[in-house]
């Protein structure tokens, strides 16, 4: 098939394209007017469901593009719903399969369509010649309509010196949306001081076991400049707290750093933040005293109202017994005499109690 011989091609020799017309090594593309953009096949009906969201995928198919001289091509799936785009997937064949979970991810979460709502959605492929994103085309428009679903929150795990290295232990960190294949935690890294001296190493688990699924430094192809790998390839960053964000749509990584996390409230007068620290081992940041019932508080970081979150009225659907917090939301009123915990591995964040 002509992508076979195109891969085939740049294997043996390296293009690099300053504009479609540049000869380079003897190969000249055709000119602009001659590339033959790909057609994209009609799409039919697509329900996602719960039987099937976890099992079954489904295939865009186009045909090939031609830019006159046998190089890579690679083809870009993208959708778009009143106004909105979103790139959905992308393959190095005119072929382009989604796992349901992730085609239902992308209609939900990115193109604003609600779950378990019937929507026409329009799709089409750009075909970009060689490593270069000069030498495009653009393939005609569908629409296909898809009835989506409100997809399980999923969970993968993180695994570090905080836990001394116990998968069976290691903390879940749960999508910030069902089905959106993006991480988000914040937790407090300690110091390795014995192997990486002000840093502290980590590992992103999809289970809690070492069973060659665990994802470190190299697994991932886009890392913030925080991130340091050691010498046996764990993630590394600064000893402190972390707001860890992990992209599988795109296996990158960031993290944000901050100072401390804390509560004001009536029960310090508003003047003398009360510290929260971190209980690794139940992943949560906890109040160090009990707050007596009936005292209004927000939480806060970086020892600063800059950033803070009030009570919201939703109830968590990973925390049951807790309620969703809102930045800049107004005062929450501790219910009993407890120990306030965060959950802070979930967003939105969640507030629990722990009775006294």
């Amino acid at each position: 098939m002509k992508y076979t011989k195109y891969l085939a091609t740049l294997a043996m020799a390296a293009f690099t394209f300053a504009s479609c017309e540049t000869v380079v090594e003897h190969v000249q593309l055709a000119p602009e007017t001659e590339f033959v953009a790909p057609v994209l096949n009609e799409q039919g009906d697509i329900v996602v469901n719960g039987n099937n969201i976890d099992v079954e995928s489904v295939t865009f198919t186009c045909s090939e593009a031609d830019f006159g001289q046998p190089v890579a091509i690679t083809y870009q799936l993208y959708f778009e719903k009143d106004g909105v785009e979103t790139l959905a997937a992308e393959s190095n064949y005119p072929a382009i399969t989604m796992e349901k979970s992730d085609l239902n991810g992308k209609i939900v979460n990115n193109l604003g369509v609600a779950a378990n709502e019937t929507a026409t959605v329009n799709a089409y492929v750009v075909a970009y010649a060689g490593a270069s994103d000069l030498c495009t085309e653009k393939s005609n428009v569908i629409s296909f309509t898809i009835t989506t679903f409100k997809a399980a929150m999923r969970k993968y795990h993180l695994c570090g010196v905080f836990n001394g290295w116990n998968a069976g232990a290691a903390v879940e960190i749960w999508e910030n949306k069902g089905g959106s294949n993006i991480y988000e935690a914040m937790v407090y890294l300690p110091e390795d001081a014995a192997n990486t001296p002000g840093m502290s190493g980590f590992k992103v688990l999809p289970n809690r076991a070492w069973d060659g699924g665990e994802m470190g430094y190299g697994a991932f192809s886009t890392l913030g400049s925080q991130f340091a790998s050691s010498s046996d390839g764990n993630l590394l960053l600064p000893a402190g707290i972390w707001m860890i964000s992990i992209d599988l749509n795109n296996m990158a990584i960031d993290a944000k750093q901050y100072s401390q996390v804390d509560i004001m409230g009536g029960f310090n007068g508003w003047s003398d933040p009360m510290i929260l620290e971190y209980d690794s081992a139940a992943n949560v940041w906890k109040t160090t005293t009990a707050v007596d019932a009936g005292q209004e508080y927000k939480f806060r970081l970086n020892g600063s109202w800059d950033i803070n979150y009030g009570g919201g009225t939703d109830a968590s659907e990973i925390y049951p017994n807790g309620f969703e917090l809102v930045q800049g939301a107004g005062n929450i009123l501790t219910p009993v005499k407890s120990v306030i915990c965060l959950h802070a591995n979930c967003t939105p964040w969640v507030v629990t109690y722990q009775a006294e």
